[in-house]
């Protein structure tokens, strides 16, 4: 199949995907009710408290999204003299970021919500689609891109890493700062909400940009102990920022010590002694990953920084778990 019947798939879905955007935003703007063809809410979903990143809506961003990929690719068909090889590598990237934020918003939807809306699955799904179309009509050898461009991709992986762990430093500081009363408000919650974002924001520069670092030298690199710890260590902030991030913050204000509780289920212990260990975890596994990074070659085996990692992790929860003893104990004296 030519490379160039791939560029109207592409813009076709860019082009719907602007309408829906339109369409959704249209909706919130007029305050009118969005109906569901799954008969589910979409309406509880399009204006939750997730329908915002960094302040901004979500349909706007999609919006400068889908019309950007139109144009380029409007152009690729029509005048691609006018459009840059290395665009096709910012769009790469741009789209490999789309569809990982597609997937972050619905899994807000199956986890946090509970809620499904369709026309922001439908966006999902051109999302994909626009991925699948660039990848798939590529004609650069992008190993070579990627390999020409590796200072530049650089830069962004270790922009991920400062976004990634001063988020993750922030959050424990505000966390424990917020605690000096014992208790989480609800804008304290918004703020520790705000610098959640940073993460994520952070964790998927630091993601799209350590595949572009892998790719062209991906032999080499699965043979390295210590890329795969980091691989590891990777994998671990993500499945935990999942439970941190979509499970306990949108709790945190329930997780007083002593006091009255407002709400139905009472103090929560067990509950606030997760969201220690796993804000434990978190920081201690950015700060692994940033070592390792930082480390062109370490002289210790696979098993050997595996378990300096798994140890790290073991102590950090356990101070974590005394740390809320503590504060526990300062509650009830």
């Amino acid at each position: 199949m030519s490379s160039t019947l791939f560029y109207p798939l592409v813009t076709i879905a860019a082009i719907l995907g602007l309408f829906l955007s339109l369409y959704i935003r249209h909706k919130k703007a007029s305050k009118k009710v969005l109906v569901c063809p799954l008969k589910a809410n979409c309406d509880d979903v399009i204006h939750s408290e997730y329908s915002k990143f960094f302040g901004i809506p979500v349909e706007l961003m999609g919006m400068g999204y889908y019309i950007l990929v139109a144009l380029i690719y409007t152009g690729l068909q029509f005048q691609p003299d006018l459009i840059p090889a290395s665009a096709i590598l910012w769009v790469l990237g741009l789209t490999a970021t789309a569809l990982l934020f597609s997937l972050y918003l619905t899994i807000i939807q199956a986890i946090v919500l509970r809620q499904w809306c369709s026309w922001c699955l439908m966006s999902a799904g051109l999302c994909a689609t626009i991925f699948y179309g660039v990848v798939a009509g590529s004609t650069m050898d992008v190993l070579a891109i990627l390999a020409e461009y590796k200072f530049l991709i650089l830069i962004f992986h270790n922009i991920g890493f400062a976004l990634g762990l001063g988020g993750a430093v922030m959050a424990d500081f505000f966390f424990f700062r917020f605690l000096k009363d014992l208790k989480i408000s609800e804008d304290e919650s918004k703020t520790l909400s705000m610098v959640s974002e940073v993460v994520w924001f952070g964790l998927a520069l630091l993601v799209i940009s350590g595949i572009g670092l892998y790719l062209p030298e991906m032999a080499r690199l699965n043979e390295s102990g210590k890329f795969l710890v980091k691989m590891i260590v990777v994998a671990v902030i993500i499945i935990n920022g999942v439970f941190l991030n979509l499970k306990i913050s949108p709790q945190l204000v329930k997780i007083s010590f002593g006091g009255k509780h407002k709400h139905k289920m009472g103090e929560l212990r067990g509950f606030r002694k997760l969201a220690f260990a796993l804000g434990a975890v978190s920081i201690t596994s950015w700060f692994a990953a940033f070592i390792l990074g930082i480390f062109r070659s370490v002289p210790l085996s696979f098993i050997q920084l595996l378990s300096i990692y798994v140890i790290a992790i073991g102590i950090a929860v356990s101070l974590s778990q005394i740390l809320e003893i503590h504060l526990t104990r300062k509650s009830n004296a």
